[in-house]
C-alpha cells in the first residue's frame, strides 16, 4: 500500500534540519532528500486536509472520474469549488491529473489518487 507521510515540524526542528543537509552539501556528502509533506502545524494540516477536500480524494480513488466537472457532479457540489480544491490538492501531490485527449474544444484530463493512505506524524 503507497503512503503519504505528511509531518508536523516546528519551524526551528525544519532550519534545524535545513542547515544539516545544507552543511552536509558543501563539504560534498551526498543528502537523500526528504519524502512527504511537512507543515509546522497541526492547524495547517486540518487547513489543507478539509471534510470536502478529503471525500474529493476519496470519491476519486472509488469512482475514477474522467474530468473535474464529472467529479463535481458526483460530489453533489459547485465544478468552481471542486475545481479549486482539486488544483490545492494537486499542488500537494495528493491529486494527479494526466492529458487524456480532445472531447469536442475541451481537453479531458484523467484525474488519481497515488495513494491509498495518509499518514500523520507529528515531531515531539
Amino acid at each position: 500500500m503507497k503512503t503519504l507521510e505528511i509531518q508536523i515540524k516546528s519551524r526551528e526542528q525544519a532550519d534545524a534540519e535545513f542547515s544539516r543537509a545544507f552543511k552536509a552539501v558543501q563539504t560534498g556528502k551526498k543528502v537523500a532528500p526528504s519524502r512527504g509533506i511537512y507543515f509546522t502545524s497541526l492547524e495547517a494540516v486540518r487547513a489543507l486536509l478539509t471534510d470536502r477536500r478529503l471525500a474529493i480524494l476519496h470519491l476519486v480513488r472509488k469512482h475514477s472520474p474522467k474530468s473535474i466537472n464529472q467529479l463535481a457532479k458526483i460530489a453533489g457540489r459547485n465544478f468552481k469549488n471542486v475545481h479549486a480544491d482539486v488544483m490545492l490538492l494537486k499542488n500537494y501531490g495528493l491529486i494527479q491529473m494526466e492529458k487524456r485527449g480532445k472531447t469536442h474544444s475541451t481537453l479531458t484530463k484523467s484525474i488519481s489518487v497515488p495513494y491509498q493512505a495518509i499518514n500523520i506524524h507529528a515531531v515531539v
